[in-house]
């Protein structure tokens, strides 16, 4: 009796957990790539405009981390991030500037690997989005 007890527990819990892993919740935030980035100041940052799309009441700010290969053997690298912007009902866009960082190695023009993360909140949780790729950076015309 004891043993098909817990059977029947077992059983019911796996049921339960199937439920939950079925029920998926709408996700708060998505974020966008960017399509190309501005170099700033002969390589000393980047300038790149970043769209998102958060619940409206909620209140995002994006975070963006840059990394570019320059003279075949050094690393650029950067980050840089937005103020918050209160969501509305459709995409958001903000300008984001990244300062080049570390030993100071200038960006490029050229192809860099760019990621993305976006935080919404609201009064009672937060969440985030994150894309990654290559994106190209150009000079300012």
């Amino acid at each position: 009796m004891k043993t098909l007890s817990r059977t029947c527990t077992v059983a019911g819990l796996a049921t339960v957990l199937t439920a939950f892993a079925g029920a998926t919740a709408a996700q708060a935030a998505t974020v966008t790539l960017p399509d190309e980035g501005t170099l700033l100041a002969d390589g000393a940052g980047i300038s790149v405009s970043v769209s998102f799309d958060c619940d409206s009441d909620w209140t995002g700010s994006v975070w963006i981390e840059a990394a570019q290969v320059v003279e075949g053997h050094r690393l650029a690298t950067g980050a840089g991030y937005s103020d918050s912007v209160d969501c509305g009902d459709g995409e958001e866009s903000v300008d984001v500037v990244l300062l080049a960082a570390g030993d100071y190695v200038p960006f490029t023009d050229g192809d860099a690997v760019v990621r993305v993360t976006v935080s919404a909140c609201n009064t009672e949780t937060c969440e985030q989005a994150v894309e990654a790729g290559v994106v190209p950076l150009q000079d300012e015309d």
